[in-house]
């Protein structure tokens, strides 16, 4: 693949995620407007790192080297993430969009939920298997992975904590235990699809 490619996707990926980010802030959400804000969601924070990966890959495009410890580690997060984002997201949203959406909550435009929970998987994971040639496998990543898995449990807790509702619904169904269990085999098939992209 040559560079030109390799630099438009990473251009591509930069503006798709930075315009959803955007945008998502004007789209009417009620749900966003409590403690956390639209940073409750996973949604979000899976996006904010994966642009800072992509912009980090359109940097290293003209500047190689720049950043290789920060840009291994946002990587080995971003990519597996937004795996699992959009995996979670499509198959809910087929099953039951209330699982993920409350009923009383604003539709997102299609083109929006796409640049959302499937262009910024598509465009990491093209760039994963296809341009990452520099990729190396560490434990340390591994650990990232459920750090990050933790973090965020601790992260949804406590916005519960202060607005009385989870960003996404079927967190309420759940008993403390089964969002435990949620949460350990969220992070697991992260790590899983970690292992399998290479």
């Amino acid at each position: 693949m040559s560079r030109f490619t390799r630099t438009s996707l990473h251009l591509l990926g930069s503006v798709s995620n930075l315009w959803a980010l955007y945008n998502v802030g004007r789209i009417v959400n009620p749900y966003a407007n409590g403690f956390g804000g639209h940073y409750q969601y996973l949604t979000i924070l899976g996006l904010t790192v994966a642009t800072i990966s992509f912009l980090l890959c359109l940097i290293r495009d003209f500047i190689p080297g720049f950043l290789n410890k920060v840009h291994s580690v946002i990587g080995s997060i971003a990519v597996p993430l937004e795996g699992l984002i959009s995996a979670l997201y499509w198959g809910m949203i087929f099953l039951d969009p209330k699982l993920l959406i409350p009923a009383d909550a604003p539709k997102i435009p299609v083109f929006v939920d796409c640049c959302l929970h499937l262009f910024p998987a598509l465009f990491l994971w093209i760039d994963f298997l296809f341009f990452n040639v520099e990729f190396k496998r560490s434990s340390s990543h591994v650990v990232n992975i459920y750090l990050f898995t933790i973090a965020y449990y601790v992260w949804t807790s406590y916005c519960y904590s202060k607005n009385k509702y989870y960003a996404y619904p079927f967190l309420a169904d759940m008993t403390t235990n089964g969002r435990l269990v949620f949460f350990a085999v969220s992070g697991t098939i992260c790590w899983l699809m970690y292992e399998l992209g290479k």
